[in-house]
């Protein structure tokens, strides 16, 4: 099969699809692979790599796009539409519940559109969306250190705090909404930090497994309005991490909540991908990362992984890669025997296929 490798396009998006190593093994195994020119150059893999291990380079990026499957990290941008028709497999990070624009487009072309963030394994867990969940939770902590400092100008100073403190200074408080990958790694990132850490997640059963498992020093508190007006006016650091397969995140805070919190604290909200968590959650970009609402700042950046865009080419390779096999083998051969990529399966010819997306855009 042919498989299109296109440069991401989307603003500071660095990463790859995938490394050298990953197009070596597909070539190995029969397939021809075609790169678009310094596609993978901002994580740190020139075009050379990938003639060495047998992937043809294209200047044109129609070139990469017109293979029978496609594998991408984002979801096509508006300018990447035109590549879009009823003969692709377009296989990528998709967020569709976040995103009707793309959705309609995917179902004006009839494209077969797979998300990684939607193949789900039959124990519930979500194999392909885990890696840059543990990644984001991780950054989202280190750009939250950053804000957190003054020096970023007047109008966006935050309230100058440590997250660790140090001898006879409290450590910073954080608040975690959802214990998933993204909020267990943040928590463990604030804990090695030294930061006093909440986490707040609505499963009540899930919870009590959590609290046998995880480090004692994160307190594990059960989701309700009540805690968050307990927690709010003492919280430096708010991160939103909760997630439905395939749906919009769940709206978990709104604006007259938000206002408990003291000026120049800073929410992150991880889940923005999906939506994000809360009322004054929008999309923001590394141009222009964060923004003021109710005297909290804002960090809504919907692709966190990127910052550390070697590291994250190297995990999304290393759990990608071998569905990417399967699909190269056959897509309806591969949708039809591995029911986790038949779950990752949003649109195809014209149709939503996943309920979760079907229920967030209809």
């Amino acid at each position: 099969m042919n498989i299109g490798l296109p440069k991401e396009i989307k603003n500071y998006e660095h990463r790859v699809a995938l490394t050298p190593k990953g197009v070596k093994t597909l070539i190995a195994d029969g397939h021809q692979v075609i790169i678009e020119t310094n596609a993978g150059l901002d994580s740190g893999f020139e075009d050379q790599l990938y003639l060495q291990a047998g992937g043809l380079i294209v200047e044109n990026p129609a070139d990469a796009w017109a293979a029978e499957l496609v594998v991408k990290v984002k979801e096509p941008q508006v300018q990447e539409y035109g590549y879009l028709r009823s003969d692709l497999t377009l296989f990528t990070y998709l967020h569709l519940a976040a995103d009707a624009l793309l959705a309609d487009e995917l179902l004006k072309k009839g494209v077969c559109a797979i998300a990684y963030e939607t193949v789900q394994l039959q124990d519930g867990s979500l194999p392909l969306l885990a890696p840059m969940s543990r990644v984001a939770g991780r950054v989202a902590v280190q750009l939250g250190a950053h804000f957190l400092q003054k020096e970023n100008g007047t109008e966006y100073s935050g309230k100058g705090v440590l997250l660790g403190g140090v001898d006879g200074v409290a450590a910073a408080r954080a608040v975690i909404l959802g214990a998933g990958t993204v909020g267990l790694n943040a928590a463990d990132a604030l804990i090695g930090l030294g930061a006093k850490v909440v986490m707040l997640e609505k499963n009540s059963n899930y919870l009590e497994r959590l609290k046998a498992q995880l480090d004692q020093r994160i307190e594990l508190q059960l989701f309700s309005e009540q805690a968050l007006d307990r927690l709010l006016p003492t919280c430096d650091l708010l991160i939103g991490a909760a997630l439905v397969p395939g749906e919009h995140a769940p709206r978990l805070l709104m604006r007259a909540e938000l206002r408990r919190m003291a000026s120049g604290s800073l929410f992150v909200d991880v889940s923005i991908d999906q939506g994000g968590v809360s009322e004054t959650s929008r999309v923001s970009s590394f141009d222009a990362p964060i923004y003021r609402q109710e005297g909290v700042l804002h960090c809504c950046l919907p692709n966190l992984p990127s910052a550390v865009a070697r590291t994250s080419t190297h995990a999304l390779t290393s759990v990608t890669l071998a569905y990417i096999q399967r699909l190269a083998g056959g897509v309806a051969l591969a949708c039809r025997t591995d029911s986790a990529l038949a779950a990752g399966v949003n649109v195809c010819a014209g149709n939503i296929i996943h309920a979760g997306v079907k229920k967030s855009l209809r």
